[in-house]
């Protein structure tokens, strides 16, 4: 396949990700090139994936927004069984905080935590509320849908901002309520915007 040659930070920049997966199984983090190439922000890094995925050494999968190295570039499977996944911000479990709708980095995932054609992103949480399930600075992995079943974790928006709650419809309202008994429901009535639904807990011990 014919493609459009690189510049030497681009090159760079593509042989430390194709070192990456080779080595340990997934792409590094906007965070990891960021830091390993001294570039002042994740931005100037996204450049960079942006221009190597015009010029055809990646490729991104639009169901998780997910970068993936060119088919012929990998000698086995490895691109089809991470995804990377973009972390949106943080969502407060109990006094909420705004959750900003921008990408901070790209944390590769297992592929098989991933339903088929579902979009998913990635948010930290901070606050006790849903603990023991959840601890201040968790992952969650969060599959978009605007329903969910009675007691499922979801992401949901109240008065513009997100929270995680446990989800209770009832007739004219819906109970959104934390796993720590010291913090009340929340009750709203009409209509309820969720961002998704909880799937899976990543959790860094330290």
């Amino acid at each position: 396949m014919n493609r459009q040659s690189l510049t030497d930070r681009q090159q760079a920049i593509l042989d430390f990700i194709v070192e990456a997966i080779q080595s340990r199984g997934y792409p590094p983090t906007l965070r990891e090139i960021s830091s390993h190439f001294d570039i002042a922000s994740t931005q100037g890094v996204r450049r960079h994936i942006d221009a190597l995925e015009k010029k055809g050494y990646l490729t991104r999968d639009s169901r998780a927004r997910s970068i993936q190295l060119a088919d012929d570039l990998l000698t086995n499977d490895l691109s089809d069984r991470v995804a990377m996944i973009p972390l949106l911000g943080e969502v407060a479990a109990g006094q909420p905080i705004l959750a900003v709708e921008n990408i901070e980095d790209q944390i590769p995932v297992c592929s098989d935590w991933l339903g088929i054609n579902q979009e998913h992103f990635l948010l930290r949480v901070r606050g006790e509320s849903m603990a023991e399930a959840i601890q201040p600075g968790d992952l969650v992995l969060v599959e978009k849908q605007s329903t969910a079943h009675r007691g499922e974790i979801v992401v949901a928006m109240v008065e513009d901002e997100a929270t995680v709650k446990r989800f209770y419809p009832e007739k004219d309202r819906v109970i959104l309520r934390s796993d720590n008994p010291a913090f009340e429901d929340i009750v709203v009535f009409g209509n309820l915007s969720l961002l998704g639904r909880v799937s899976a807990l990543i959790r860094k011990y330290r």
